[in-house]
């Protein structure tokens, strides 16, 4: 049987100052992923989002004619379940009693710093499992939009009778170059509403790419001029429509994502989010029977997809894609 105390039964004082170095660890890395995704507070075990389209444009009538009538859609539900996160450190009592306690509390820091990098490994996935409805991507666990395909697929259904199917994908995976990021930010502009309204960005796209692409990348996303000429043409991804760039270590196909594949999005502005039901919490525990002091860091939050729109991705292999 084991007892819930803490540090205090064993070494007075202690469970506090490693409460503060856990905190102060929090502080010392703060997840970066919020950059790109929504930052969502959540609450209870699991939230339903869904949505509804414009009623449409107004249209032309004759002199005496009723005004004609318009009607709005219900769109997809997406079904956002938070998911438990967690590690934890074993220290026997001799360990504890026989070494400074300083390196006690260095594993304490880094429980801490783990529950952050996972936050951000975690939110890279939904662009590494963006191609497929897999929902288990890396040992992450996501909730993606309700239309039944892929985050980034050729032929996202859509709830409006008679509508026709939208893209924010590839459809021949066309590699990260110049002139191809124009392919893809004009696929951006051109996303409609399910029932068929033009959507604007609302804001600046911003490049994502593994380090493979960095260099290209930020050369393409900082240029004065277009790289691509001769001709001293200005770039217009630096003077003019504007991209911003964002490099991803969790995007490298050595850590289980893949090289070549690039996406647009608009943060801020798209639906991909990283929903925190609670934040990393550290809690500690001594048994009686063996006197070991168990330290447990644990945390719950989802990453989502709850609409496809103001995104676009490639896998950049040049192979045939549709799905």
């Amino acid at each position: 049987m084991e007892l819930r105390g803490n540090w205090s039964d064993l070494i007075a004082g202690v469970g506090l100052e490693l409460d503060e170095v856990f905190n102060q660890a929090q502080e010392e890395y703060q997840p970066g992923i919020f950059a790109l995704l929504n930052r969502v507070t959540g609450s209870g075990a699991v939230r339903n989002v869904t949505g509804k389209t414009g009623v449409g444009k107004v249209q032309l009538f004759d002199d005496g004619d009723d005004v004609p009538g318009k009607v709005r859609y219900k769109t997809y539900t997406t079904r956002i379940a938070y998911n438990n996160y967690g590690g934890y450190l074993e220290v026997s009592k001799n360990t504890i009693e026989d070494r400074d306690f300083a390196e006690i509390f260095d594993e304490t820091r880094e429980l801490g710093l783990a529950a952050n990098i996972a936050q951000d490994e975690a939110g890279m996935q939904i662009f590494n499992g963006g191609f497929a409805t897999t929902t288990n991507v890396n040992g992450y666990l996501l909730s993606l939009y309700g239309d039944g395909n892929p985050t980034f697929s050729t032929v996202h259904a859509t709830a409006v009778t008679g509508g026709s199917t939208n893209s924010n994908a590839s459809a021949t995976s066309i590699p990260f170059s110049f002139p191809n990021l124009e392919t893809g930010y004009l696929a951006l502009l051109t996303q409609h509403t399910d029932d068929g309204i033009p959507v604007s960005l609302m804001g600046k796209p911003t490049l994502v790419v593994a380090p493979y692409n960095m260099k290209k990348a930020q050369e393409i996303t900082e240029a004065e001029e277009d790289p691509g000429t001769a001709n001293r043409n200005i770039n217009v991804y630096t003077r003019g429509m504007g991209v911003d760039m964002a490099m991803s270590l969790y995007l490298a196909t050595v850590n289980n994502g893949t090289d070549t594949a690039w996406f647009l999005c608009v943060p801020a502005r798209h639906k991909l989010n990283h929903e925190v039901r609670q934040e990393p919490r550290f809690e500690q525990a001594t048994s009686i029977k063996n006197l070991a002091a168990t330290f447990v860091c644990s945390a719950r939050w989802a990453d989502s997809v709850t609409d496809w729109r103001r995104t676009w991705g490639s896998q950049g292999n040049n192979a045939t894609y549709s799905s």
